[in-house]
């Protein structure tokens, strides 16, 4: 075998290695939720996307697949919150929750309870707040995936596969 057959060979290796990476996913929904009434969503952003080209292109490739699970953006009096919260780096995440008002964004969320975690280096989150209750029903965790110094387009194409998977068994059927 040649230079070149070998090196043709380690490449193919090479890719098979890197594409076999294992996906640290987990999902989790209340399972008390009839997720049948949900029909339109809204983002709702908490900053963690700092570079604004790829915020939209990640809204961009949510709304792709959101829209396969019959999910329509909607600005309007949506039934969801979309919320993602990701981390290129390692990052501490506090997030209020307040029995009365439910997820905390925006002024009048009281600090009543409180969660602190750990969010590690390539970790996205998201979640589906339902705009009526305010609470969390369904949340999506993809860990150690998607990283800084890849090219948007690498990027892109990752977060669709990981996307895919983690709405596979979307709407969860109601327990």
């Amino acid at each position: 075998m040649g230079n070149a057959s070998r090196a043709a060979v380690g490449a193919i290796i090479m890719a098979a290695l890197v594409s076999c990476s294992t996906l640290k996913m987990d999902v989790g929904w209340d399972k008390q939720v009839d997720f049948s009434k949900y029909r339109t969503w809204a983002w709702k952003d908490d900053g963690s996307i700092k570079d604004p080209i790829w915020s939209r292109r990640v809204q961009s490739v949510l709304e792709d697949e959101l829209s396969r699970h019959k999910l329509t953006r909607s600005n309007q009096g949506p039934d969801l919150w979309v919320a993602v919260h990701w981390r290129l780096s390692v990052d501490t995440r506090v997030v209020s929750y307040d029995p009365a008002w439910g997820y905390g964004w925006g002024y009048w969320a009281g600090p009543t309870y409180t969660e602190v975690y750990q969010v590690p280096a390539g970790t996205m989150l998201i979640d589906l707040v339902d705009v009526g209750t305010k609470e969390i029903v369904w949340r999506g965790r993809a860990s150690a995936e998607i990283r800084e110094g890849k090219e948007n387009e690498e990027r892109e194409q990752r977060l669709r596969e990981i996307l895919a998977q983690m709405f596979a068994g979307y709407p969860p059927a109601r327990s």
